[in-house]
């Protein structure tokens, strides 16, 4: 049980860290269809675009999002928008082009992954380990074969964690933004020693069809609180 509870903490303690030294990173949006590792009715939710992340001149990151994020409700205001988005919801999907670290300081090996989101659990274990209760669960391709095939956050969890050595997920920080940004994608430092690529999926209110833009802070750089 003591196990138990020390994996789960662990899992969603904190933010995504990488080791990418002093240079800051650059973005740059290209038109670029979604990888062929991803299964053909993931791709087709996915944006014909990238956002790449450089290190210098190797992309660290490459992001395609969703073209439309099915939502349960409007969000009350952009702050709120990530309160809309149900458990496992695909956002879009990641290419990691070197091997980096996460807040485990465990290895994230290169490859192509699909991005859900999840809600921290609110069961008492979690208590001050970070500002925010958002995260985006990577899963790899092979372990990810339709939008739907992944329902709930249990599921999202053993798919992510499949066949890594420790059994743990891979998670990134997602973060509110405070404000509708015009210029979206873009750099941004939304906390101290936090970095982020601020984004924004066009979303639409299940049951009624209304479209909603919901905008976030996608985390690349930061610490969660032990």
């Amino acid at each position: 049980m003591i196990q138990t509870t020390r994996f789960v903490i662990s899992v969603l303690l904190g933010l995504t860290v990488f080791r990418l030294g002093a240079a800051d990173l650059s973005l740059k949006t290209t038109a670029k269809e979604p990888p062929k590792e991803l299964a053909e009715s993931i791709r087709a939710r996915l944006q014909p675009s990238a956002i790449q992340l450089f290190s210098g001149e190797k992309p660290v990151y490459e992001i395609w999002l969703a073209s439309e994020l099915p939502v349960l409700s409007k969000p009350a205001s952009v702050v709120k928008a990530l309160e809309s988005v149900k458990q496992a919801t695909l956002l879009g999907a990641v290419v990691v082009g070197d091997s980096l670290r996460d807040y485990r300081d465990d290895e994230i090996s290169p490859g192509v992954y699909t991005m859900r989101f999840a809600f921290q659990p609110q069961d008492g274990n979690h208590l001050g380990t970070s500002e925010f209760t958002y995260y985006a669960v990577l899963v790899a391709s092979k372990n990810d074969t339709a939008p739907d095939a992944i329902p709930d956050y249990k599921k999202l969890v053993k798919a992510s964690s499949k066949g890594r050595s420790n059994d743990h997920p891979i998670i990134l920080s997602l973060r509110p933004s405070s404000v509708e940004a015009d210029d979206v994608p873009k750099l941004n430092e939304p906390a101290s020693d936090h970095k982020s690529v601020q984004v924004r999926i066009p979303g639409i209110v299940a049951g009624i069809g209304e479209k909603v833009n919901i905008t976030f802070e996608l985390v690349y750089q930061g610490t969660g609180k032990k």
